[in-house]
């Protein structure tokens, strides 16, 4: 049997984040380490990370069944009775190496371990390629948009967090990838964005021109404001492509979450992939924002025949997490969601569906803690609201309405 600790990722795909360190996967806060410092592409090569003393260590633990602590957040999240990253992972791989669920991914994980606890070199990498990005995300950071580190007011909120369009690290990874291309299997894109980022390009040509596109998945994550012919025809040439597309909520909400978006140009990209026969699912992020709009986002993909997934529930910044919001409106929110769950969600939507039913149902914070989470909620809202001309009331009308009834002050604008 599978130990519950057991997890894909440390054994078959690599995390890189845009100042390429390395991370177990992207949920992880923590970056792999040697003798007390971050293990970093600039100073090493993917080889010899994939194989360091903390991989080996993690997938060692792994297999005896005990804990990771980069991996508490799965942890909690099953806890929960939701659907963690984990099980999502080992479904996927075990899909890709034609494994029957945990115990056959387990068997074939286990056959490509040598005895150090070294694996071959990974079918599976995400990539995260700067920060480089056409928006300003509410819940974003300078790590992962050039637009918030030039905006003085929302970088303010996250002093320390530093980002760069360009990293060292790209070239010489993208050769050694290049060199083991016939070992790779899945490329997972992660930004800022993208779509807008020369490096982004420039290794999907290289990956046709040398012909492993026909055996590479991608999965690319994109605010899908960017859409052309060109880019559509270069991503027709790989094994398979899913653009998750990452939208938090229909028309005003969806611009005031992830400003400057303007909701007619996304409709018009989203539909435009799909005629270009391109995969997508809409992947938002459950947030204090849109507790009352992701469902009605949920139901335009219904209408439209479009797959979306809920199983990003933000954790960080915590202050704009469903841990701020007061008791009234997480009732509120859980009555709406587990109607939807009972009367309307499809039998392959569920397990996400609970995932947010689950975050809603979570303990929720001290009550002193609630209060700092709650005046900086406040804080930030104003903040960002003056500076950009946006307007919390008009954009979430119906949460706007109950915060201000339970005592919250915000801006008129």
């Amino acid at each position: 049997m599978a130990p519950k600790t057991f997890c894909a990722l440390p054994f078959h795909q690599m995390t890189v984040m845009n100042d390429g360190k390395v991370r177990l996967c992207c949920r992880s806060g923590v970056n792999l380490t040697a003798e007390g410092r971050d293990l970093s592409l600039d100073d090493a090569t993917l080889g010899q990370i994939w194989n360091s003393d903390h991989l080996r260590s993690v997938r060692r633990r792994m297999l005896s069944g005990l804990d990771v602590e980069d991996c508490l957040q799965c942890y909690a999240t099953e806890a929960a009775g939701a659907t963690s990253l984990r099980q999502v992972m080992n479904a996927s791989f075990a899909g890709r190496l034609d494994a029957a669920g945990d115990e056959g991914l387990l068997k074939r994980t286990e056959e490509s371990l040598d005895s150090g606890g070294n694996m071959p070199f990974p079918s599976g990498l995400h990539l995260w390629l700067g920060n480089h990005c056409n928006l300003k995300c509410r819940m974003c950071t300078p790590m992962f948009s050039s637009r918030i580190a030039a905006d003085p007011v929302h970088a303010a909120w996250f002093s320390g967090q530093n980002g760069a369009s360009v990293y060292g690290w790209q070239e010489a990874v993208f050769e050694e990838i290049s060199q083991h291309a016939k070992c790779v299997k899945l490329i997972q894109f992660s930004g800022g964005e993208p779509f807008i980022h020369r490096t982004f390009r420039d290794i999907l040509r290289k990956l046709v021109e040398s012909r492993d596109a026909a055996h590479i998945e991608l999965y690319i994550t994109t605010n899908g404001m960017t859409h052309s012919v060109e880019l559509s025809s270069l991503l027709a040439h790989f094994s398979c492509v899913e653009l998750g597309i990452s939208v938090d909520g229909l028309g005003a909400l969806q611009e005031y979450i992830r400003f400057p978006s303007e909701w007619d140009a996304l409709k018009r990209n989203i539909f435009s992939f799909q005629k270009d026969k391109i995969r997508i699912s809409i992947r938002p992020t459950a947030q204090a924002y849109n507790a009352f709009g992701l469902l009605d986002l949920a139901r335009w993909c219904d209408t439209n025949g479009i797959r979306f997934v809920l199983d990003n529930v933000l954790w960080s910044p915590e202050f704009l997490s469903f841990d701020m919001l007061p008791d009234v409106v997480i009732l509120k929110a859980l009555q709406d969601w587990e109607q939807y769950l009972e009367t309307e969600c499809r039998e392959d939507n569920r397990w996400h569906v609970q995932t947010v039913v689950s975050a809603l149902r979570r303990p929720r914070v001290a009550s002193d803690k609630l209060a700092v989470l709650q005046n900086q909620f406040i804080r930030f809202t104003n903040d960002l609201d003056e500076s950009r001309g946006q307007s919390f009331a008009a954009a979430c009308p119906e949460l706007y309405g109950q915060l201000s009834a339970a005592g919250f002050h915000f801006l008129c604008l």
